[in-house]
């Protein structure tokens, strides 16, 4: 079974969202409460008809309705004006080859297409229709939707009630923020003893487990029920014992819970059982889990370990269909970036288009901080730390206050190179200036290598150089418009030294750089700084 389509509308962050997930993994990233969480939130509900541990109909909050939504309707309620109540639908159009499921075929979903597919959908309900008129009758009600006169339908495509999840749909859900294991046969317990232990094994642990508890009863309990008989006759009363329960609901395997190496998973360290309970669900057999949703994987983790991890993922995933939400670049790279889904203003964004380059680079250099890219506002990719440190330091004289006051992110590039990170501004529309050295050739000879090109574009990527006749690098760009008494004084350097030699020096770059950042005294930045910090603020900061 695979997830083809996800349909929202008018659930928590998602006033309409239509979503199309890989048929594999899916990655999805996005800034702070974004609706990363509420999308893995929302499959699960239409999937499981849960939230949590509890039917999601008992769960139903009037804060699961689009926020925008409500209050438009709140605002004609208070105007007089006649509104449609406020109602959210999820659909998950499904594909599968089991039998079982094409029963859920049907065009009872919001695109009015021929598919299996679930649904759960919140509306009024019928039966108190009148209850809800009155609410709304006095003048003293709450800008808060009464649901309790709300129904929560489960249904599939076909328009037929669902009560529990289809034969065929296994889903897992691994939440890293909450992975403390219940005591007895939870879910991961299952999941072990199912796919790993031989059901002749596990009837020689029944009978032997069953000889256990009858060797209890014959032998320790026998003192305790002798105890009890002797003050029942004490009392006059009919004497009440003891005995073990010998029913198939006392089995051997009500008694386990998960281990990590002799400790009991919910004593084990978090990131343990973050890992023993993915590795759990990846490994469950054949298709009792063919949907994988995991909140966050790198919590509690270790950059060695989650390195550990993600090969798990990659190796034991086969054609289960993954969901990842993530905050961390290192997965991200790591996975793919070609497998991306961002979440941002109620919609999710794909990266499906870029290279095969691109994508095999930042799996090599995981450790490229390539999210800060995704979810900035504005950014400047510069050649490497000193000219970042320069570049905040130029843009705070300017403006009186740093670049990410400003939602303009810069970034070193060192050892990724400008078309990657274009290529990537280009997919999300990202308003991008890149300054770098002109190594003694004109603006126009870089704008014709590495394909850069292709990712420029006036007024949104542009690319920005020094003259040539100025100097090659940054440090003599700024010894070109800055008095060489005034250079020496603020890099506090001896008469006999000439700055922009000392600045160019490779040992020197970065101290350079920071004596510049830490002055008290300014100095005037190189035109091309200049005409790149205008270009990122001509929208206003």
């Amino acid at each position: 079974m695979q997830i083809t389509k996800v349909h929202i509308r008018g659930y928590r962050k998602f006033k309409e969202m239509v979503f199309e997930p890989s048929l594999g993994t899916n990655i999805i990233v996005g800034g702070n409460d974004s609706g990363k969480s509420t999308l893995l939130e929302a499959i699960a509900i239409t999937l499981t008809g849960r939230i949590g541990r509890s039917r999601a109909s008992d769960e139903l909050n009037p804060y699961w309705f689009n926020k925008e939504l409500v209050a438009e309707f709140f605002k004609a309620k208070r105007m007089g004006l006649t509104a449609e109540f406020p109602e959210f639908r999820i659909d998950l159009h499904l594909e599968s080859e089991e039998k079982g499921l094409q029963r859920m075929r049907g065009i009872h979903n919001l695109s009015n297409e021929d598919s299996i597919g679930l649904s759960i959908h919140a509306r009024p309900d019928p039966e108190y229709l009148a209850e809800l008129e009155s609410y709304f009758s006095t003048d003293d009600y709450p800008d808060i939707l009464p649901v309790e006169y709300y129904t929560l339908e489960w249904r599939d495509f076909s328009d037929a009630p669902v009560f529990r999840t289809p034969k065929g749909i296994g889903t897992s859900i691994i939440d890293s923020q909450a992975v403390a294991a219940k005591v007895g046969l939870d879910l991961y317990t299952r999941q072990l003893l199912d796919s790993k232990i031989d059901e002749r094994v596990k009837t020689e642990i029944s009978v032997e487990h069953r000889r256990l508890r009858s060797e209890l009863g014959k032998k320790e309990l026998a003192k305790i029920n002798e105890q009890l008989h002797a003050e029942a006759t004490n009392n006059g009363s009919q004497a009440v014992g003891v005995q073990v329960d010998q029913s198939r609901s006392a089995s051997w395997d009500s008694t386990l819970i998960p281990g990590i190496e002799d400790l009991p998973l919910n004593l084990a360290g978090q990131g343990a059982q973050v890992t023993a309970k993915t590795l759990l669900a990846l490994s469950a057999i054949g298709e009792s889990q063919s949907c994988i949703l995991i909140e966050e994987p790198e919590n509690h983790l270790s950059h060695t370990r989650l390195r550990l991890l993600l090969n798990l993922i990659e190796q034991e995933a086969g054609d289960k269909q993954l969901f990842i939400t993530t905050h961390s670049s290192f997965v991200m790279n790591r996975l793919g970036l070609d497998k991306l889904a961002m979440v941002s203003e109620g919609a999710v964004h794909k990266f499906e288009v870029l290279t095969d380059p691109t994508v095999r680079f930042f799996r090599k250099v995981s450790g490229f901080d390539t999210l800060r890219l995704l979810l900035a506002d504005q950014v400047v990719a510069v050649e490497g730390p000193s000219d970042e440190i320069i570049f905040n330091r130029f843009f705070r004289d300017l403006h009186a206050k740093d670049p990410l006051d400003a939602g303009i992110d810069v970034i070193s590039v060192k050892g990724v190179g400008f078309s990657r990170v274009l290529e990537l501004s280009a997919q999300l529309e990202r308003k991008v200036a890149c300054l770098r050295d002109n190594d003694g050739k004109v603006k126009a000879y870089w704008e014709t290598r590495d394909n850069l090109k292709s990712f420029l574009k006036d007024g949104e990527r542009e690319l920005f150089i020094g003259d040539p006749e100025l100097g090659c690098t940054l440090e003599p760009q700024i010894g070109s418009v800055n008095a060489t008494d005034k250079l020496r004084e603020l890099l506090c350097l001896k008469d006999s030294q000439d700055p922009v030699d000392w600045m160019s020096k490779d040992h020197n770059k970065t101290e350079a750089a920071i004596r510049i950042a830490d002055s008290e005294s300014s100095l005037i930045p190189p035109t091309y700084f200049v005409e790149a910090i205008a270009f990122v603020v001509q929208d206003g900061i």
